[in-house]
């Protein structure tokens, strides 16, 4: 009964450990998980099944090699988050496949990609978009989803810089590219260490400042235009502390 109950309470402290570590990095769901969550759950669940059973790895070195799990892997979400080479590596970035009506061939082709057009066909279907004659735009998102837009639809937004740092990828699905980008900052007088994100759409980008403000390029100017008049700066409602 002693063992059984050793056993038990080896499984709990690591069932503890693991959705505690889940709720704190806040990928409770199995949608929100990237792959580095993936393969650091599976690395996880073999220290749990492989020292539950065993009686001679001591309890304090089983939650000490658990708590390293959960470090590595936190870790490697932090890094894949502020470098954007390290998160195309670990995770990934949208693959575009259709673009002006046209389908991008090398994307599609390239072997390292793997993209199943078949799979493409049944999944745009079953967004209510019947043939690829009416797809405008489509992309593989990381996640494995088919992103569509059907001709006569508003193209979605690009997040073309981040913390500072510009999207290579984002800006090329424009095509734009740092130079042009880091001009527009410069344009509407702002430090890009100061830009938390910055999103284009419909030909005009918009700035979210860290210290939570929103810039915009007027309406008249639209981005690269040569007389940029007027940048507009909204407030975020913020409680005073």
């Amino acid at each position: 009964m002693e063992y059984y109950g050793f056993i038990l309470l080896k499984f709990f402290i690591g069932f503890a450990i693991v959705i505690t570590h889940l709720n704190f990095s806040g990928k409770t769901q199995l949608s929100q998980m990237t792959p580095v969550d993936f393969i650091g759950n599976f690395v996880l669940g073999g220290i749990i099944g492989g020292v539950i059973y065993s009686d001679s790895i001591p309890l304090y070195q089983y939650v000490v090699l658990l708590l390293i799990g959960v470090a590595f892997i936190t870790s490697l979400n932090a890094i894949s988050k502020h470098f954007s080479l390290f998160r195309s590596i670990t995770i990934g970035d949208p693959i575009p496949i259709i673009k002006n009506g046209q389908f991008l061939m090398d994307n599609i082709l390239a072997r390292r990609n793997k993209i199943d057009i078949l799979s493409v066909a049944s999944q745009i279907h079953t967004q209510g978009i019947l043939s690829f004659q009416e797809v405008r735009y489509a992309q593989i998102e990381p996640g494995g989803q088919v992103t569509v837009i059907a001709e006569g639809s508003l193209m979605p937004s690009a997040i073309v810089m981040k913390n500072g740092k510009a999207r290579p990828g984002d800006l090329a699905l424009i095509d734009k590219d740092e130079a042009w980008l880091l001009k527009e900052v410069e344009r509407c007088q702002l430090k890009r260490e100061d830009i938390f994100l910055t999103e284009f759409w419909e030909g005009k980008l918009m700035f979210i400042m860290n210290n939570g403000d929103i810039v915009r390029q007027s309406e008249e100017a639209g981005v690269g235009s040569v007389g940029l008049k007027a940048v507009q700066k909204f407030g975020i409602n913020r409680k005073k502390r």
